[in-house]
């Protein structure tokens, strides 16, 4: 019937998405129609024609007539009735496709950042090093001051490296000021053998 349908409905002026919509949801409900319906053969097929044991509760149970499946479809169909009845009644359902979406002309958009700041930070962000240019300090939230190899602020000392629990590590210079030299490692008692060498034999 499409074929038919379609080239009268575009003629007429009726919009073919909607149009196809509506025909979708007629089809959806022929499936369900008696005595024709697809959908109610397809559950005659698979209903049991004879009395049959329910493997959850144990009990014979009796066989599904067409009938009961006839009836048993009856809500669906009014259900499907009444979305045909909500389609023709509000179109602006199906086609909202159709709404005037706004336009904007990229030549029109304009991004400007909030905030202050001078040519060297623009975005008005805190400098990483307290004693760069730029002014301000950056906030510490609890966190020793980061230097990226700028000067230390005047009449601040430069800050300590975290110990963090470990030795200091030195690469063979000499030992920062304030700081021992770190004891060379004790020999391995005579008792113990010394796993570092292969085992004579």
């Amino acid at each position: 019937m499409v074929p038919l349908l379609a080239p009268v409905a575009d003629k007429l002026g009726i919009d073919l998405v909607w149009f196809g919509i509506i025909l979708g949801i007629n089809l959806q409900t022929s499936f369900l129609t008696p005595p024709f319906g697809f959908s109610l053969f397809f559950l005659r097929s698979i209903a049991p024609t004879s009395n049959w044991v329910d493997k959850v509760t144990g009990k014979t149970m009796p066989p599904v007539k067409t009938t009961e499946i006839y009836r048993g479809v009856f809500p669906y169909i009014i259900i499907q009735f009444i979305m045909i009845i909500v389609v023709i009644a509000f179109p602006g359902l199906v086609m909202h496709y159709k709404d005037e979406q706004p336009t904007v002309k990229p030549a029109d958009v304009q991004i400007q950042l909030q905030g202050g700041g001078n040519n060297n930070n623009p975005l008005g962000l805190p400098p990483l090093n307290p004693g760069s240019s730029g002014g301000g300090s950056a906030p510490s939230m609890g966190l020793p001051p980061l230097n990226l190899g700028g000067p230390a602020p005047s009449g601040a000392a430069a800050p300590a490296a975290p110990q963090l629990g470990l030795p200091p590590l030195n690469l063979g210079g000499p030992a920062p000021a304030g700081t021992t030299a770190p004891a060379a490692p004790a020999a391995p008692a005579p008792s113990q053998p010394d796993l570092s060498q292969p085992p004579k034999l």
